[in-house]
């Protein structure tokens, strides 16, 4: 990811794991509240999937209209459930536990 990436290049962007498996189409895209900084997008897994998966931009490279992240399938479908109301963002204290799931 550049500093340079737009939200408008990752919405509706085709995501894909680190293994190169297609997660799908990526739902909504976070900035880091501090730095402004592209942070996270959601993807919904599988076509029953409802629930949307954030998975961190760090390491994530985007090629075309697709994003390539840093994290395998399994590890993205067991990351924590986080409920927000899109305009409002990622809370400090949901972004605090992405980020230890994550390792980040």
């Amino acid at each position: 990811m550049t500093q340079r990436q737009d939200i408008h290049e990752l919405q509706d962007a085709t995501a894909w794991d680190s293994k190169d498996h297609k997660l799908g189409l990526v739902g909504q895209v976070h900035r880091d509240k501090d730095t402004g900084r592209l942070a996270w997008i959601t993807v919904s897994l599988g076509l029953l999937e409802t629930r949307e998966h954030f998975i961190p931009l760090a390491g994530a490279r985007v090629e075309g209209t697709n994003v390539h992240v840093a994290y395998d399938h399994d590890t993205i479908k067991d990351s924590p459930e986080i409920d927000i109301e899109p305009e409002m963002g990622l809370s400090p204290d949901d972004e605090a536990k992405l980020n230890r799931y994550y390792g980040l």
